[in-house]
This record gives C-alpha cells, structure tokens and sequence, in this order.
C-alpha cells in the first residue's frame, strides 16, 4: 500500500508540474480526491525531512514579530501597521493555523497599544477546511497593494508559474515582501540564481537566498517603492550617458588619429 501511495503521489506531482494552473483547478474540481491523495503523500514526505518549510516561515515571523511593525528587522505591514499574509498554495492552510494559534497567545500576554493586527489569506485548488478560498494562484480575489508578505512554499507548481509571481508583484504593497521555498532538484545549479534572475526581471529586488536547508532552498525578495524605483533609474540613465560621452569622445579621438 505504501508503495502504491507513493506512487499515486509521484504521478499527481507531475500532473501538476507539467500543467497549467488553469488545468490543474479544473482537474482538482473533476477529481477533489486527488488533492487529498497528493496532500497525505506530501506529508509522509515531507516526515522525512530535516524540517518542513512552513515551521521554517512561522519561526521567521515569531523572530520578526518581536520588533515594531515597519522597523529594521520587523514584519513588513500596511500604513496602519497591519501584517497581511497572503499563503499562496496553502496546501491545508498550516501556516494561517500557526500563526494565528501565535498570535492569538501572545496578545494574551501584550498590552493592546502592543497587540499585532494581522490576517492570513490562504488560497489553493481545494477547500480544505473553511481557512482556505478556492482559486488560481494566478489570480486571486484580492485588491492591488493589500498584502505585505506573499509566500509560496513548495507552491510554484504549473507550467505558468511565472504568473504566480506577477500576481504576487501585483498583491505586495510598496516594500512588501516575498518569501518562496522550493526543492532544490528544481534549480539545475542547485541554488537558483537563473530563478532569483528571473524574478529581478519581475521588478523584485533580492534579500537572501538560504541554502541551508538540505531538501529545499529559500528566497526573500522585496517590492521596491517608487523612490527605490525612481533612484535605479537614475543611476542607469546616468551609467547610460557617462557610456554615451565616453563612446563620443574615444569616437571623435580615433577620428583625429585617423
């Protein structure tokens, strides 16, 4: 049985790897019991691991939370300082029941001037318990700017996931923030530079890239205000015209050699 169960799991892995997200909804929403088998054979998975991926994000944000909201070294939140996390893949939304479970004990123990206003939406192909809202992860019912971490663990799975990670872009308010684990057998330099490339193309800005973890790596990425913006593209249009006047000159120099 367990043979069999691992296979079922492998099989529906690569369905939704080498799919697209659109298909892969709509196949989950013909077959639900698919989403279920493939979520028991991750966990028996993932068992075997070091440490699973969510417990690393949740202690990422009990260290974070320990610091003002927006401060150095804080969690990342809107102008009235609330933290909200959009779970992007949730699988059974694991990583809104911690946190919430987190934050709910220790605004037991603060003061309420103290207290840390957040919310978790999670997202994926099936509802598996009232946390989670079925969707794309392409495209998700929320607004513009109102969400200031966006996490993909072991979620960017399809063969458009490029669009999960626009639609993140879209999702992240100014100085919001990305946090993404993936197997590292998914890189072929086993760190994912070419993947950490791809997303600067994206608009995103780099944090770090933790290669710690011997089963997966883990990203963090930022999305750059317009001042941030406004100051890169100043400097390339001044790189650009210091090359431009250098080009000029060595021109004209050849020219009177000549």
């Amino acid at each position: 049985m367990a043979k069999l169960t691992g296979s079922r799991f492998r099989w529906i892995n690569e369905q939704l790897y080498t799919i697209s997200s659109e298909d892969a909804l709509k196949m989950i929403k013909e077959q639900p019991q698919l989403f279920d088998e493939y979520h028991d054979g991750f966990k028996s998975q993932v068992e075997s691991w070091p440490e699973n991926p969510v417990d690393v994000f949740v202690e990422e944000i009990r260290q974070r939370s320990k610091r003002p909201v927006n401060a150095p070294g804080g969690l990342p939140g809107l102008k009235n300082k609330q933290i909200v996390i959009a779970d992007m893949g949730c699988g059974e939304a694991q990583l809104a029941l911690d946190i919430n479970k987190y934050f709910a004990q220790i605004d037991k123990r603060s003061k309420p001037n103290h207290r840390k206003s957040h919310v978790v939406h999670s997202f994926d192909l099936k509802k598996a318990n009232d946390l989670i809202t079925v969707a794309d992860i392409k495209n998700v019912p929320l607004p513009d700017n109102s969400c200031t971490i966006v996490v993909f663990c072991l979620a960017l799975m399809g063969t458009n996931f490029l669009d999960f990670i626009k639609e993140a872009y879209r999702l992240l308010a100014p100085r919001g923030e990305l946090w993404i684990a993936e197997i590292k057998s998914r890189f072929a330099d086993g760190k994912g530079e070419e993947f950490v490339e791809a997303l600067k193309l994206l608009g995103f800005f780099h944090k770090k890239t933790d290669n710690e973890n011997k089963m997966f790596t883990r990203f963090e990425f930022f999305k750059p205000p317009q001042e941030i913006i406004e100051e890169r593209r100043a400097k390339l249009e001044r790189k650009h015209k210091f090359i431009a006047v250098s080009y000029t000159h060595l021109r004209a120099h050849e020219t009177c050699a000549d």
